[in-house]
């Protein structure tokens, strides 16, 4: 079948799960591509760049994209769902389907003084300038108030905020400022970590390396003169350093089909938009009620893939995010619509299974990792866990 003669799929945003599905959908469809940036980075990579000075990881976005899909680096300004068309910079563009990707972003204009803050310390969910900004901050840190976590409810790569906290602790330790140092970890949920089997180790670990945790903590305001988180509840935190996730919103380009914080409004099972059977979104853009991770937007792939070949495939709301504890410990957090998160221990094995990720990310992207991660992910149902560990 020759391209003229193929379907056209246009995916706006090539970000992990958008490069992925083109690798399993090149043979079948003509494919495009459309992202304003031309580089990848390997976004878990961040934590290391801010807490222990790792160097980043990226790569040209077209050296990831299947030979014969087409790349438009342009910025999308409209996706127009009931007329079938793209709308960029002084074109446009139709297609028999469409695909989301487009992730999400930090907003620091949401919360005053947030902005201030990014400007200042930088962070670890931003890019590779934010989170070595931050490694500044933590290699001249000499003791003090140390408040890191969570502003909102929305945001990417739900263990971060913990794993920032572990990894901080470490670094302290290490560097024998404990004594002279408290740890406060905020989050706007009732408990350190959302999921309630994961809290149970992410509490106790906390508490054993004595990070106190403020819960139903939702950060109003940052002043930065006086070094103070505001709580809308009434709290008030000092801060000599911080590392505060910012809430995050998506692109806002679909019209129509955008919710107030700009994420795309996207079938949890058919991940189809609305209505629409010729339009998908999948990963970080979309409102699905799972975590926003790499992992969730791989296996959302494999669905609209199916899908696209008239296969009738769900998706399960699959999660499997790594987690570091930090001392060379991690765990993962395995669950999904129907079965709970799996409690494991974390263990010096995932912790080199984490790790291993860098070494073959750019393969994973381009899809060349399935005859691992298929019966991998088999292997770790979270039914088949869950019965393991009773």
């Amino acid at each position: 079948m020759t391209n003229a003669e193929k379907k056209k799929v246009i995916i706006v945003g090539a970000g992990d799960g958008g490069i992925i599905l083109s690798h399993r959908i090149k043979k079948d469809f003509d494919v495009t591509l459309i992202d304003k940036s031309t580089m990848h980075y390997f976004q878990p990579w961040q934590l290391h760049i801010a807490f222990s000075g790792a160097k980043e990881k990226k790569i040209e976005k077209r050296k990831l994209i299947p030979r014969g899909a087409k790349f438009i680096n342009k910025e999308v300004k409209k996706v127009d769902l009931a007329n079938r068309k793209v709308v960029l910079d002084g074109e446009e563009l139709s297609y028999d389907y469409l695909v989301v990707d487009t992730g999400s972003r930090g907003d620091y204009s949401k919360i005053p003084g947030h902005q201030e803050l990014f400007n200042e310390f930088g962070d670890f969910h931003s890019n590779t300038e934010a989170a070595e900004r931050l490694w500044s901050k933590v290699k001249s840190f000499s003791g003090g108030d140390a408040v890191i976590g969570i502003s909102y409810p929305t945001y990417k790569c739900p263990p971060s905020p913990d794993e920032a906290a572990f990894l901080f602790e470490e670094y302290i330790n290490k560097h024998k400022l404990k004594q002279k140092t408290k740890i406060m970890f905020i989050t706007p949920f009732p408990r350190a970590y959302p999921a309630e089997q994961m809290n149970e180790i992410v509490e106790q670990t906390m508490k054993e390396r004595n990070i106190e945790i403020f819960t139903f903590f939702d950060v109003e305001s940052i002043d930065t003169k006086n070094r103070i988180i505001n709580s809308i509840e009434g709290d008030k935190l000092h801060y000599d350093f911080a590392a505060i996730v910012p809430p995050h919103r998506g692109a806002g380009i679909v019209e129509g089909f955008s919710d107030d914080d700009g994420f795309v409004k996207t079938d949890k099972f058919k991940l189809n938009i609305g209505d629409y059977d010729d339009a998908y979104c999948m990963g970080d853009a979309t409102n699905i009620p799972t975590s926003k991770s790499a992992v969730t937007a791989h296996l959302e792939s494999k669905v609209i893939r199916d899908r696209l070949l008239g296969i009738d495939s769900r998706f399960n709301g699959r999660t499997h995010c790594p987690f570091e504890f930090g001392y060379r410990k991690a765990t993962f957090v395995i669950g999904s619509y129907d079965d709970p998160v799996v409690k494991l221990k974390p263990s010096t094995f995932m912790y080199l299974m984490k790790m291993g990720m860098k070494y073959m990310a750019w393969q994973v992207i381009r899809n060349q990792m399935e005859w691992f991660l298929e019966p991998y992910f088999k292997m770790t149902d979270p039914k088949k866990l869950s019965k393991k560990n009773k």
